[in-house]
Parts: C-alpha cells; structure tokens; sequence
C-alpha cells in the first residue's frame, strides 16, 4: 500500500484548507488559520496509521485502513457515512460545491480519489473535520487526548502551519532558497602622519609640501606663502610710530614786513606801534 510521506501530507492540509476557504468553504475549525486545530489533524493521522503503539515515521497510508473497517486515506475517512451525498443533512464530501473533482461521483470514484491524490484526500479530511460531529468523527480522537498516549500530539507539536518557520522536513515540496548577501568588511587605512601622539609638535613646513591630490601632484589651488612680501605689507599696516619733531620742516619767516607802499618796517617798530 502506497504511503506518503509526514512532509507532504502536513503541507497538503494548509494548501487544502487554504483553497477551501477561498473558494467559499465556511470553516469552524481551519488548520490553515489555527495551528492547534493543525497539530491536531496530524496527531489523528499518527494515530490512525499508527505502528504498534508508536508513530509510523514511514507516514500514513493513503489507502484502506488495515482490519475490515472501510475507510481510506492519510485521515480515514469512513465510506458508510461519507461515501454517499450528506448535503440534505450535513455537510458533504461527495458533491460538494467547492471542490470540483467531488461532483457527480459516487463512493467507489471517492475512494479512488481520495486514496490516489494527497490533495484531494486532505480536502475531503478538512470537509469531514467541519462537519457536526468535529473530531469525533474518529475514533481515535479519544487516542490523541489520552494522557497515557500522549507521544501522538507530542509528535504532531513539531510541526507549525506557518510554513516558512515549520518543520515540513523531509523536502517533498520546493523550498524557495533563501538569498544571502555577504558584505566584505570595510578597512580603514590611518596615515602615518595620525598615529603620532597629540601632544607632539606638527610640522607644517613638511605638512603643506606633502599634500598631493589623487594623481600625486599638489593640488592646482595651492600657492606657496611668501614670508618676505608677507612681512612687508605687515610692517606697512602696523607702522603708526610719531615722527620725530626734530625732523619737521619750517617754512622761513621773514624779519622785515614789506608794504605796498613806503620804506621797509622791521618787527620791532611794529610792535612799538601798537603799545599804548
């Protein structure tokens, strides 16, 4: 009998109950949406399928349960019930609206269905899960809740419907790989210049002759200072000394007074003028 394996069966019901939902399908309970609801699904599926009291790491079946029962698939669905039309009463597997392939078949084109194709067979486990009776449409819910076999739920806890961060390991679907981009380091270079001391004495003399531009020649702007022109122009600018009174030059008075008209006066008979 074929099997399948625990990857691709737990990956079959997100994309089942996903594509339920969007075509329509009202769900009370979806795996998709809920990962306790997730986990759950796939502790009953160890659970049917179980091998001898422990998980069958193989996976489920995906054909008749072992024994005389008539159920099929990785989560037995029971053909008594579910292999006929249960529309005018419940919800139902055959016929139902949403699920093409499940239109206008009968219980043996179920069984081939579900017993053949791993998304169908998660579809119609996920109808039977919303139908009244929940989880207690098997058995072997009473299994899963049971302290005394708790390694079913156990197992089923490793397993998360966020898929980007679940453990669907054994790599029966294409996985997107994830990009890495690896920055180099980046390396600064210290002139040697900056690695003395602060408190040494900088050289500007040594300084201003060593500044090249990328082509290694000093950069067009850059112009020598002429200390001598420099000097000059500051001796101009700060000379503000007061001449020296001895160096003044006067203008030579004459002793003798000439007027228009008559003999020449001296400055003594002037003032002997004018005293009273």
């Amino acid at each position: 009998m074929e099997k399948v394996s625990w990857g691709r069966w737990t990956l079959a019901l997100v994309k089942a109950a996903t594509e339920l939902r969007e075509a329509g399908f009202a769900m009370s309970k979806d795996p998709s949406q809920d990962n306790e609801v997730y986990q759950n699904l796939i502790a009953l599926s160890a659970a049917e399928w179980r091998k001898g009291n422990e998980v069958d790491m193989d996976g489920p079946g995906m054909g008749k349960a072992l024994g005389g029962e008539e159920s099929y698939s990785p989560l037995q669905i029971y053909m008594p019930v579910w292999g006929k039309d249960t529309s005018d009463r419940d919800v139902t597997i055959i016929n139902n609206e949403f699920v093409p392939e499940f239109q206008g078949i009968d219980k043996q084109g179920l069984i081939d269905l579900i017993s053949t194709d791993v998304e169908l067979a998660a579809k119609a486990a996920i109808i039977v899960l919303n139908s009244k009776k929940g989880y207690d449409n098997w058995s072997t819910w009473s299994v899963v809740q049971n302290e005394d076999t708790p390694q079913y739920i156990d197992y089923a806890k490793q397993f998360d419907n966020d898929l980007d961060r679940g453990s669907q390991f054994d790599n029966d679907e294409p996985v997107t790989p994830t990009t890495t981009t690896t920055i180099p380091p980046t390396t600064t270079t210290v002139p040697e210049e900056t690695q003395n001391d602060t408190d040494d004495e900088i050289d500007t003399t040594t300084r201003s002759a060593g500044i090249t531009n990328m082509f290694g020649t000093p950069p067009q702007d850059y112009k020598p200072t002429k200390t001598g022109t420099f000097l000059k122009y500051f001796d101009t600018v700060t000379s503000f000394k007061k001449p020296d009174p001895t160096k003044f030059k006067t203008k030579k008075v004459d002793e003798q007074i000439q007027f228009p008209s008559g003999r020449p006066v001296n400055i003594e008979e002037v003032l002997d003028l004018l005293e009273p």
